[in-house]
């Protein structure tokens, strides 16, 4: 298994490569879908090779692409079932701020969120929690980890990488998501995430980090 990193936007953009094709993990934001699909290329894939579109919650930052994608590549679109009703709408969902700061500017995003809005789809695949994505040429399962939002998830592979969406964040150091819907549910999705003992986490916001930073922000 291969991991590519590409920047869309606000938030990562991964595309996995294995013998079976590519798996995208998060579309990025709107109008990504040309970039994402010319770094396939450059790597020499084809739409074709797409074998699924894994978004790890529904904020536009990560799902702002997927329907163009799905479009482009026919691969069927993954997500918590739970996070269904945030690509229903266009409209623009920021949860409450983790800090007064924050939340002053998620108040301001949710105000314009109609200068971009989100190209709506239904999901093709609703995911829960331990689901494996065999089925789709990946030897990796779902891993529920709401509080950011109440369906987002992380995807734990077989060699102990784990992509974990906004769970955790590592902008400037490893540190719980700037908004979320939760608080105790993020907290509890944090020590769930520290119990798996992965080898490596990639984060949508930041850089990858390892066992020793985890264990770091836990205790």
């Amino acid at each position: 298994m291969q991991i590519h990193t590409l920047f869309t936007g606000i938030a990562n953009t991964f595309l996995v490569e294995n013998a079976q094709g590519i798996m995208i993990i998060d579309a990025g934001m709107p109008h990504q879908a040309p970039r994402i699909l010319q770094a396939m290329r450059a790597r020499g894939y084809t739409p074709q090779d797409v074998r699924l579109i894994l978004i790890t919650h529904g904020h536009i930052d990560h799902a702002g692409s997927a329907a163009a994608l799905r479009k482009l590549t026919s691969a069927p679109i993954a997500l918590h079932r739970d996070d269904a009703r945030l690509v229903a709408t266009p409209s623009l969902k920021i949860p409450p701020g983790r800090t007064t700061a924050t939340e002053l500017i998620g108040a301001t995003m949710r105000a314009f969120g109609w200068v971009m809005p989100l190209e709506t789809f239904t999901p093709d695949v609703l995911l829960a929690d331990g689901q494996s994505l065999r089925e789709f040429g990946f030897a990796a399962r779902i891993i529920h980890t709401p509080g950011h939002t109440a369906g987002s998830i992380s995807l734990l592979c077989e060699d102990g990488t784990l992509f974990v969406g906004d769970a955790i964040l590592n902008l400037v150091h490893v540190a719980f998501p700037l908004y979320w819907e939760d608080a105790r549910c993020a907290r509890d999705s944090a020590l769930k995430i520290h119990a798996l003992q992965p080898r490596v986490c990639y984060t949508a916001h930041g850089r990858a980090f390892g066992a020793h930073e985890l264990d770091a922000f836990i205790e």
